[in-house]
């Protein structure tokens, strides 16, 4: 831990913003399929103005989301100088959404009309290169975005400088390691990768010639995935892996330490036959079992 808070500088400390995704109070009527965006589409072809593609939570992979095909319905309230959109221009979304009426009038989260989403000042920046992650999981899972897609409620995002670098550093082992060390856990003991607790991972700043390793891998496992989602990119993503261990001067040791405590890797019957006999030469162990008993104790493994 010391060592990545030596070597590495805090995310909210970087040209980065951080943001959750889109809140609606009502998915039913703002979330759609891509045979009701055709339809309203094929009723009036400026409603594509405001139906986008959207991302929810499950739909995040590791460097790459996985799309289900549905789109957000976004007649934002305003942001910036960017007038509230008015729902009387788009009347076949009008027509949609009044199937919802009472639901959309009775909600919290709502702008200046029950039509309207709420109030978010950072709607612009959906539409720049960015990161998404979701809240709960077990490992990093961090997905590249070119700026085409929306995100729903059960993600964050980030955009800013070096997104393909901190993609391949957030998705690494190191950052998973360190989140489940520092971050609030959910009831199964699984991490929540809150905004707040996502920003103050350490990551070393590096020079844009540094990065081009990190990057150059990024963009492979994102045309590999490309081609085929399955795809193995574990090759890959373990040679992150030891790129990421370098920058925060981890020895071989302590790398396998890390992954040994998030139970990637399991010790060797010899590792463990050696680590009990130090212990028990260094007196961890009470002395009432001798060593050679221990060494004749068979192993649960191979009773089985």
């Amino acid at each position: 831990m010391d060592k990545m808070r030596d070597k590495g500088t805090p995310l909210k400390d970087w040209e980065v913003s951080l943001y959750r995704g889109v809140l609606t109070g009502y998915n039913k009527a703002f979330l759609i399929d891509s045979e009701t965006r055709e339809q309203l589409i094929a009723s009036d072809s400026r409603s594509a103005y405001i139906v986008k593609p959207v991302l929810r939570g499950k739909d995040i992979q590791r460097f790459r989301a996985e799309w289900d095909k549905l789109y957000l319905i976004g007649p934002h309230n305003g942001y910036g100088d960017i007038p509230a959109i008015s729902i009387g221009d788009y009347p076949a979304v009008k027509a949609h959404l009044d199937k919802h009426y009472p639901q959309l009038k009775k909600r919290q989260d709502k702008g200046g009309t029950p039509y309207n989403l709420r109030n978010c000042a950072y709607f612009d920046e959906f539409s720049k290169e960015k990161l998404i992650w979701m809240d709960l999981t077990a490992q990093g899972s961090f997905a590249l975005d070119d700026g085409s897609m929306f995100c729903m409620d059960t993600t964050f995002f980030m955009t800013g400088e070096s997104v393909k670098y901190l993609c391949a550093v957030l998705n690494a082992t190191m950052a998973t390691w360190f989140m489940q060390n520092t971050a609030l856990t959910s009831g199964m003991g699984v991490a929540r990768w809150k905004r707040f607790t996502v920003e103050r991972i350490p990551i070393p700043k590096l020079s844009a010639a540094k990065q081009r390793p990190f990057v150059r891998l990024v963009d492979r496992i994102l045309a590999a995935k490309a081609a085929d989602p399955d795809a193995d990119t574990s090759e890959l993503e373990e040679r992150i892996d030891r790129l990421v261990y370098e920058l925060y001067g981890l020895t071989e040791g302590e790398a396998t330490a890390v992954e040994r405590s998030l139970g990637l890797i399991h010790a060797t019957d010899e590792e463990e036959d050696a680590a009990l006999l130090r212990a028990m030469e260094e007196g961890d162990i009470n002395d009432r079992v001798s060593l050679e008993e221990v060494l004749e104790i068979p192993r649960a493994s191979d009773e089985c």
